[in-house]
């Protein structure tokens, strides 16, 4: 590799100081039932060697569990969780958090699932600087497959000195979420449910960070929290 080649990487290369997370996309629900879920387009922000792109999905409609097989983004395959309930009766919710580091800056977030029910999904897409997300330092989601409801929940969470959480939650109604021990960055509705998310950085480290959310009344509701180290 020439001088100027390693200078041009180099520069590219935020300061290993900076850290930063921002929203750069956002899409309402699209797909169900034998429909894709295919985001095109979508805005990642400028890539580099300290630089995530994330992909929040809030799923809704089909009445049970469905199970994500792989998410690309950029046509990088992701890491991802999900956390999912349903009762068989009416619109499951459920909140995947996928992270990867595509090449561009734009493209497409593609969901691919084992199962013959899609349910509709919708996207926030965010951009995050100086954060190691290739493993998280730990994560806390509400029992996976169950039939989980109620007005509020709260999950315990470790986090870790100059780290950052990331969270978010889907409810089958539509009244407003109040977050504690995490911001929230945003909030909206998609048909019946209601969708949040947030973050906080730097966190400090807490070996039983109690982060929970309420709302009016109860519905079925999914919820999923991490955490990540600094680089």
């Amino acid at each position: 590799m020439s001088v100027i080649s390693q200078m041009v990487m180099s520069s590219m290369a935020p300061p290993s100081s900076v850290t930063s997370v921002e929203q750069t996309d956002i899409r309402s629900k699209q797909g169900s039932g034998s429909s894709p879920n295919t985001f095109a387009s979508v805005a990642f922000g400028a890539p580099g060697p300290r630089v995530w792109s994330v992909a929040l999905l809030h799923h809704f409609n089909v009445t049970n569990q469905a199970t994500i097989s792989g998410i690309t983004i950029g046509g990088v395959v992701a890491s991802f969780q999900l956390d999912n309930t349903g009762d068989g009766a009416g619109g499951a919710a459920g909140i995947c958090i996928a992270r990867a580091q595509p090449a561009t800056s734009s493209g497409d977030v593609a969901v691919t699932w084992l199962t013959s029910a899609r349910p509709a999904l919708s996207l926030v897409m965010l951009r995050v600087v100086g954060f190691d997300l290739t493993t998280p330092s730990d994560t806390a989601e509400l029992p996976n497959g169950s039939t989980q409801s109620g007005a509020g929940k709260t999950l315990n969470i470790e986090t870790v000195a100059d780290g950052l959480l990331l969270g978010g939650a889907c409810k089958r109604n539509t009244n407003d979420i109040t977050w504690t021990n995490l911001t929230e960055q945003g909030e909206d509705t998609q048909g019946s449910h209601t969708r949040s998310w947030g973050w906080d950085h730097p966190t400090v480290l807490q070996s039983n960070r109690a982060v929970s959310f309420t709302s009016t009344s109860s519905a079925l509701v999914s919820m999923l929290l991490q955490s990540f180290p600094k680089y």
